[in-house]
């Protein structure tokens, strides 16, 4: 069957709106014939039996000497005509007038008086032979029966499948036509994006799905340009970042000889290249495959703001009682923790982290009294490797601190946003849904 069946979508679509139509037409003409045209043979079999039975009853109210006279005038005669047959060896061409001359005799004779016979003139006669008996005298009466021409019928609905059927095909072609226009465009630039190169956004048309599809791939494409981005600037930013610890090192090396640098000095810059090694891997690694546990979330800010007092670091809490709800523990252990070393890091006084819910969310912010970041870098210091300008700028470290806590918030469904404190100072809002 498969052999045989076509593979392109136009080709399937075209056969099957032909066999659809074939379908409707054969049912059609069941509906029509049972229904239709079944109920006016019978009606006319009852018309013809119920005209037998009254010429049957005229002709006995006649007098024996005038029945010749008036038989003459229906017309009739007393011997059926030669060129005439008898109706149950009459042979017909067609199931179609086979069917109907069985139903049109069965409910004749069903309605006739019992030992009626029935003869058909042939054309160019064509009329209809009966028998009437009267006072023991057979008498042949003659009915007009209006000749058909079954070949026209057959010829008008071959016409008739054959135009439905071109207007199928026609449809088809213009539904496939404008299906296929959008699958084509979307085939052409997966090829593309196959080949290493950059096709440009499709245009959503079409069908409903197919705009669906379009904007999907659209969105693909984006997300790409953005895993391509960024893996630019981690590769960059690698390259920076490293270079620093690693000149240090080299120096440190040289120093070594002259007894100015020792272990420690080298163990510093070593560590620091562990560091930033270690946030591009969490970066690239991301949240999202580790699995949501219920915790509570202001044991955790507490826990850890005790760990940062060890390293003579303060910061004040203003937490408010909040539900356990489900979140990633490691993931926002190290949104945490990124966002309490920035500001340690960088702000150094009125180190603060307040908690609280409102309405089905969680929100945190971390604050602090340092000098803060530029208007313009208020929206790019979120962004992996934008360190600001300023005092961030001269630290070391890889600008990825935010963008990994900003992420890990994205994969919880929340948000992290960075806004500057009256009076000088940053504040990070990290907004976590309770469902």
């Amino acid at each position: 069957m498969k052999k045989f069946w076509p593979r392109s979508l136009l080709a399937r679509n075209s056969v099957l709106l032909i066999l659809l139509v074939t379908l409707t037409q054969f049912t059609t003409l069941a509906v029509f014939l049972v229904f239709v045209q079944k109920p006016r043979v019978n009606d006319a079999a009852s018309l013809i039996a119920s005209q037998i039975v009254m010429l049957d009853k005229l002709l006995a109210t006649v007098p024996a000497g005038d029945r010749d006279r008036y038989v003459q005038v229906m017309p009739g005669v007393t011997q059926p005509p030669q060129h005439s047959i008898e109706i149950p060896s009459l042979g017909l061409d067609g199931f179609y007038r086979r069917y109907y001359l069985k139903v049109f005799l069965d409910s004749l004779y069903q309605k006739l008086p019992a030992g009626i016979q029935l003869r058909l003139e042939q054309p160019p006669g064509n009329k209809l032979w009966v028998e009437v008996n009267t006072a023991g005298q057979p008498y042949w009466i003659a009915l007009a029966v209006e000749p058909s021409n079954p070949l026209s019928g057959l010829i008008s609905a071959i016409l008739l499948s054959v135009v439905l059927s071109l207007m199928a095909l026609l449809t088809a072609y213009a539904l496939q036509r404008r299906i296929n226009r959008p699958l084509t465009s979307l085939a052409r630039a997966a090829a593309d994006v196959g080949k290493g190169g950059w096709p440009r956004p499709l245009l959503p048309e079409g069908p409903t799905e197919i705009k669906t599809v379009s904007l999907t791939f659209n969105r693909m494409l984006d997300g790409l340009a953005e895993m391509e981005n960024t893996r630019a600037q981690m590769l960059a930013g690698i390259s920076h970042d490293l270079r620093t610890p690693l000149t240090k090192l080299r120096l440190s090396l040289a120093m070594r000889e002259q007894g100015k640098a020792t272990l420690d000095d080298f163990g510093r810059y070593f560590d620091d290249v562990d560091n930033i090694l270690q946030q591009f891997i969490d970066y690239a690694r991301g949240s999202a495959t580790e699995l949501t546990q219920p915790g509570d979330i202001n044991q955790m800010i507490t826990e850890l703001a005790h760990d940062f007092t060890g390293l003579g670091q303060n910061f004040s809490l203003n937490l408010t009682p909040l539900p356990v709800f489900l979140f990633r523990p490691v993931s926002v252990m190290r949104l945490l923790t990124n966002l309490m070393q920035n500001a340690a890091k960088y702000g150094r006084t009125g180190l603060e982290v307040a908690s609280w819910r409102e309405h089905n969310v969680v929100k945190i912010a971390v604050r602090d009294d340092g000098p803060g970041v530029s208007e313009q870098d208020l929206l790019l210091i979120i962004k992996p490797f934008h360190r600001g300008a300023g005092t961030a700028a001269r630290h070391n470290g890889s600008g990825l601190g935010l963008a990994i806590a900003h992420q890990i918030a994205r994969h919880h469904g929340g948000d992290l946003s960075v806004n500057s404190r009256e009076g000088g100072g940053l504040e990070v809002m990290v907004t976590l849904p309770l469902v």
